[in-house]
């Protein structure tokens, strides 16, 4: 039996050998076939860091040809119009193509605000074959709006052909729950290592999103109306934050700014018309003055002067004076 057990080892030992080496082969043929999908980003330059946050210079990372041409940076932006044309996204869950009450902001307001900060900055110094890359943690609210959860939501930026580019890689990710519970139960909080933080890419869509962006004023789909990228949109800075300026102001007073528009608008015809008939009647006044004997001339001055009396254009003495300037020329 022990002369068996001798002569079984060597081939059970063989036989996990063999298995170890399948699993590793297995192993690496599966990493290969990752293609490097959860390495971190090259960084060119770091425009803001916080934490796990942040905003940063990367290299685009394709060959500049008629389908990725070079960015325009760098481009000079304003903050408030990136800000107020992000805080104009809005996500429909359901895939849809229009506003409707399904649909909510893409990102919080603080997101906005801050990304409407660092990504003027960033486009500013940034370089045409670099794209922008970025983390933001937001904060979700769960148990009927009692708790908030934290939540991070990654993409790239860029500027071209005068409008700023959008991709969404990774979109409100939040960490599993149990494995924050355990985490926690050791002392360990705010740990992010285990998250990987999608950055997007122009290539192909890497990230998975809800849903579709809302196709609102100053806001399209990459490649038109039929793209099939729901991760990327193209964004008119100035149409977008001017919709979404123009939405902030509260119904009443949109009407009430609207009728004080109309109202202006028909003075200032009444005004030119005015001018115009003042003109037309100051040529009579002065064709009056040069004279004419006809009783039919005399009688078109006097209903001329009565007309300009009746508009409060000449005074009463100035009436007196002329009308008995033209009785004189009977």
């Amino acid at each position: 039996m022990r002369r068996d057990s001798r002569a079984r080892f060597p081939f059970a030992l063989r036989a996990a050998s063999l298995f170890a080496l399948l699993l590793l082969t297995h192993a690496a043929g599966a990493i290969d076939l990752l293609g490097g999908i959860f390495a971190k980003p090259v960084i060119n330059k770091e425009i803001w860091d916080l934490q796990e946050q942040f905003v940063a210079l990367t290299p685009q990372g394709l060959k500049a040809d008629e389908r990725y041409p070079p960015n325009a940076h760098p481009a000079t932006l304003e903050p408030e119009d990136i800000r107020d044309a992000l805080k104009s996204l809005e996500l429909w869950d359901k895939g849809g193509f229009f506003r409707n009450e399904e649909a909510h902001p893409l990102l919080s307001t603080g997101q906005a605000d801050m990304l409407g900060r660092t990504l003027a900055e960033a486009l500013l110094k940034a370089k045409p074959n670099e794209d922008v890359i970025f983390n933001l943690r937001g904060y979700a609210d769960v148990m009927l709006d009692t708790a908030k959860e934290r939540e991070w939501t990654a993409g790239r930026a860029f500027y071209a052909d005068g409008k700023l580019n959008l991709i969404i890689g990774t979109y409100r990710l939040r960490k599993d729950r149990a494995q924050r519970n355990a985490e926690g139960a050791y002392g360990v909080i705010d740990n992010t290592s285990d998250l990987f933080f999608d950055t997007g890419s122009r290539a192909k869509q890497t990230g998975k999103m809800p849903g579709r962006v809302v196709a609102t004023a100053g806001v399209d789909y990459y490649g038109g109306a039929a793209g099939k990228r729901p991760d990327w949109v193209v964004v008119d800075l100035a149409l977008a934050a001017a919709g979404y300026r123009e939405e902030q102001i509260p119904e009443e007073q949109r009407k009430t700014a609207e009728k004080a528009r109309q109202e202006a608008a028909k003075l200032t015809l009444e005004r030119r018309q005015m001018r115009e008939e003042m003109a037309r009647l100051r040529q009579q006044i002065k064709d009056l003055s040069a004279g004419g004997g006809s009783v039919k001339t005399v009688e078109e001055r006097l209903a001329t002067l009565d007309a300009l009396r009746a508009r409060k254009l000449v005074t009463e003495e100035e009436y007196a004076r002329r009308r008995n300037e033209i009785l004189n020329d009977l």
